[in-house]
């Protein structure tokens, strides 16, 4: 592992890649992507690129419940050929999983991810038929420096200038995993930030920030922001917000995108709120879709409630009303449940990690987002790591959200989430993976009650 970028050799594996792709000329090609924002938006990206070719395709989706051994089973045909293509995008680098299944297939594979890469693999280990680009092994952070979205846009746009015009969908990616303003954006994800608005296909606008509620009024969007969450508004009932407009002279039917800078300046001075920057706008859309965070936001939110629609909302204009219910539901909820956990005590805590299980009181569907505003918003003590889930009866495991804030990061040299889930897996097994601040496993029972014991010396 590098820890000091090295783009001269990133692109040049690449190209390589890309190369290879170009060259073979394939004749039917599997695409498999996560169930996430930025999964999503590289599934399409990667269809508007084999349309393109005009070549033949069908598409998959894994959550990373069960193995990749298991998951292929019912994908990989009994006829191969090295005329088909794989293409897995924002899927988890699980290499000592996956190699051993490659090496056995005639099919040529191209695995574009932004993960960790928590399997200590030689390049000689590598079979001749899997061309594996991550940025992370050259140095690259995967979610502050490329999404899954924006390394996926830069391969489709290599082999198909002509994608650009699809290149909205990687915004949709960023924003989804950096969790930031776009003014913090950096390295590819800024570049290609940068190069969608000159391509006229985003705006860049500047203003106050309340992720989750840009669209809406300036009275719901305090009460609704969970990014930033504001400990004085976040879940309270709406009297009480607009008693505090009110108060300082602002219309509560404001739209946040619409409030002047001394409107502004008056919210900040008198709610105590440093939260200003730029925010991508996506002029073809309407509503809801029409901000890049909020539509990044309902295809989260849709990927676990029903993949169909979050596949097919990309291709719309403004929401239905099915996925608005959904995301009002969601956002009300998500404050809501913020707001407990921010006057909360953890069930369990040890000197480096501390535990809340929320069976009961969040729906499962909603645990990784909340672990990760729990996170980003900095609920909890920064310096330790936070396990957040329980029982999920479908797997019949231990389900959790793994989270750690940048400022622990930097106390740690980078230690994060990620290589504390590889070791977690070693010792105890499982199934799961993740980002340097962000990830999530599957536990038996007993061996979730080892890693309370024993998860300082995991950490």
């Amino acid at each position: 592992m590098t820890t000091k970028p090295n783009k001269t050799k990133f692109l040049e594996d690449f190209n390589n890649a890309i190369d290879q792709f170009v060259d073979r000329s394939f004749n039917h090609v599997v695409t498999i992507s996560h169930n996430d924002a930025d999964g999503i938006s590289c599934l399409h990206l990667v269809q508007n690129l084999l349309y393109k070719m005009h070549l033949d395709y069908d598409y998959f989706i894994y959550n990373r419940s069960v193995s990749w051994n298991n998951y292929l089973k019912g994908i990989l045909s009994s006829r191969q050929t090295d005329k088909n293509a794989f293409i897995f995008t924002d899927v988890g680098s699980n290499l000592k999983e996956l190699i051993p299944i490659i090496k056995n297939r005639k099919e040529i594979f191209f695995i574009l991810d932004h993960h960790e890469v928590e399997d200590d693999i030689q390049n000689n280990e590598f079979p001749e038929n899997l061309f594996f680009i991550n940025p992370t092994i050259y140095g690259y952070d995967g979610l502050e420096h490329i999404a899954g979205a924006t390394l996926t846009y830069m391969f489709a746009k290599q082999v198909k200038p002509s994608i650009v015009k699809q290149g909205w969908l990687t915004v949709l990616g960023i924003a989804g995993d950096s969790l930031k303003p776009m003014d913090q954006l950096k390295s590819f994800n800024r570049e290609v930030y940068e190069e969608l608005i000159s391509e006229e296909l985003l705006e860049d606008k500047e203003g106050l920030i309340l992720f989750g509620s840009m669209h809406e009024s300036i009275r719901n969007g305090l009460k609704y922001s969970i990014l930033p969450f504001l400990r004085r508004f976040g879940g309270i009932v709406d009297q009480e917000v607009t008693s505090f407009l009110n108060s300082i002279n602002i219309n509560p039917k404001t739209k946040v995108a619409d409030l002047t800078s001394v409107e502004i300046q008056q919210i900040q001075r008198n709610a105590n709120i440093d939260s200003y920057g730029h925010y991508a706008i996506l002029p073809q859309k309407l509503g809801v879709l029409k901000f890049a965070f909020e539509h990044a936001l309902l295809l989260n939110i849709l990927c676990f409630k029903n993949i169909s629609a979050a596949i097919s909302m990309i291709q719309l204009k403004s929401t239905t009303r099915y996925a608005k219910s959904i995301f009002y539901e969601y956002i009300e909820n998500l404050s809501k449940n913020l707001r407990t956990l921010s006057i909360e005590s953890p069930h369990y805590e040890t000197e480096k990690a501390l535990f809340l299980e929320v069976k009961g009181k969040i729906p499962p569907s909603n645990w990784s987002d909340t672990a990760s505003f729990s996170a980003v918003n900095e609920l909890f003590d920064p310096n330790k790591i936070l396990f957040l889930g329980g029982p999920e009866k479908k797997s019949g495991t231990i389900k959790l959200s793994i989270r750690c804030s940048r400022t622990y990061l930097e106390n740690n040299k980078g230690f994060g989430v990620n290589k504390i889930i590889s070791t977690i897996k070693k010792e105890l097994g499982g199934v799961g993976g993740g980002h340097k601040l962000a990830g999530g496993i599957r536990l038996s029972k007993p061996s979730y009650n080892l890693l309370k014991m024993r998860v300082d010396d995991f950490i």
